[in-house]
């Protein structure tokens, strides 16, 4: 937990217990190593008599002792004013305030405690808190990958369905369905299904959908699908062979130079002769972007499914991994069989063998450039620290703000001098981190806006 959530608080009970309060503690460069530990018999009285050390407190604070059950909860939710995002652990009946305050909320026992939270813990210690910050740092990594899939699915097919409506020609029924049932279905049943790391990173995962890394992967993908389909689309009408699709099978024949198809394909070439497949669905321009749509939702279905550090690697999802490799299997399948029947029911025209292997190509090169691109560059920690630091990105977490502000200000901590409560101050305590909804009379000047919350999981 040491690098988490940015503020490590342990609280203690007036009676004996292991109520605690968890979060994690700040960088080291930003509060010099300093932690403080309270040990108050009212907590209400230190924050509110004290106000101006009230936030120094609670961003330094390591342990939090001698606290009451109503305490608790006053300490979580002024962690919460301060943007963290609190984790709180409980045994027995006096925590389930702060557990239902807290934004996970973990019962060490199964008594009243758990009532009250969400999580309960089959031993009765901490070491619960790990696990479950693992679990839910690679769900939350598996929820974005699906997302990203069928993003990049849906425009897959946008791309190559408006290539071919530009000329007034579709993909036929199975071609769809082998996409969407087979491969796409699949996918997202089994893409989540793999574990967890067994060791915690030092850092979470990217916590906004909207996040740079999530939406250039989504586009720089589009990106390589794009020009692979387009590609694919203007140079094919190249060849010698091409012609219009109502016309293809003598010139076909003619042309046929290079093909490892034997005498039976020759005579089921007149499946095209507008009596069994209509001529909007029939045309080498299908025959050339359906293998290459498929191959790439399949890559992009293997590329979204990075492993460490949150999740182990996908060979150990062994169902997801099968139906990808059966789905690849399949697809090179129909492409170099030469049955007419596969090729009939599918609506796809036999092309010559060097064709069909320049698109198998095309396909394998698109792969190996957008894997080299999601995992060196935009899952790159280090890349995108460097792009922070030269920009001057920083974060605008509340607390992330007062800890750099605390780094600058010279008489923290303060050393040989007593200090007393509401000096030179009206005696009453406001979280300047905080609006507070209440009628208290606020000094100009010392309420900044709570920014909306987001999950729990998010900045885990």
């Amino acid at each position: 937990m040491a690098h988490q959530a940015s503020a490590l608080c342990g609280v203690t009970d007036l009676s004996p217990g292991l109520g605690g309060i968890m979060g994690a503690s700040s960088e080291s460069s930003v509060c010099q190593a300093l932690f403080v530990l309270v040990i108050v018999t009212d907590f209400s009285f230190l924050i509110s008599s004290f106000w101006c050390f009230s936030w120094q407190i609670l961003v330094n604070g390591a342990i939090f002792a001698r606290m009451s059950p109503g305490q608790k909860s006053s300490l979580v939710e002024e962690f919460q004013k301060l943007n963290y995002y609190v984790g709180m652990c409980g045994d027995g009946a006096n925590d389930c305030g702060a557990l239902k305050m807290a934004h996970a909320g973990i019962s060490l026992s199964e008594q009243e405690a758990s009532v009250a939270s969400p999580f309960t813990s089959k031993t009765a210690n901490i070491e619960c808190v790990p696990h479950l910050i693992r679990e839910g740092r690679a769900a939350l990594v598996s929820s974005f990958g699906v997302f990203k899939y069928l993003t990049m699915y849906g425009v897959i097919q946008f791309i190559g369905t408006s290539l071919l409506y530009w000329q007034l020609q579709l993909f036929g029924n199975y071609q769809y369905l082998m996409q969407d049932i087979a491969i796409t279905l699949m996918v997202c049943l089994t893409m989540s299904s793999t574990h967890a790391y067994p060791e915690l990173a030092p850092y979470r995962p990217a916590g906004q959908l909207i996040s740079p890394p999530l939406l250039l992967s989504v586009f720089l993908n589009a990106c390589f699908s794009g020009i692979v389909q387009i590609w694919a689309f203007f140079f094919v009408k190249q060849q010698p062979w091409y012609c219009e699709v109502h016309r293809y099978s003598q010139c076909f024949l003619a042309n046929r130079s290079d093909s490892s198809s034997n005498a039976s394909v020759d005579g089921n070439l007149m499946m095209g002769n507008g009596t069994e497949t209509p001529n909007s669905v029939l045309s080498f321009e299908s025959t050339s972007l359906w293998p290459i749509m498929t191959l790439n939702c399949i890559a992009a279905a293997f590329v979204f499914s990075k492993g460490k550090p949150f999740r182990k690697p996908v060979y150990t999802n062994y169902l997801f991994s099968f139906l990808l490799f059966a789905a690849l299997c399949v697809t090179i399948f129909i492409m170099f069989a030469d049955i007419p029947v596969i090729y009939s029911g599918m609506e796809l025209i036999p092309t010559i063998t060097t064709w069909r292997i320049s698109v198998l190509a095309a396909s394998l090169v698109q792969f190996c450039v957008a894997f080299f691109v999601e995992d060196a560059i935009l899952q790159n920690r280090a890349f995108w620290l460097l792009i922070k630091k030269k920009w001057g990105v920083r974060s605008k977490s509340q607390y992330r703000k007062w800890q750099r502000k605390l780094a600058q200000d010279p008489s923290w901590p303060p050393t040989n001098r007593t200090d007393y409560s509401g000096e030179g101050k009206n005696g009453f305590y406001v979280n300047p981190a905080y609006e507070n909804s209440e009628s208290t009379p606020v000094p100009k000047g010392d309420v900044i806006r709570h920014s909306t919350e987001q999950h729990f999981w998010t900045r885990l």
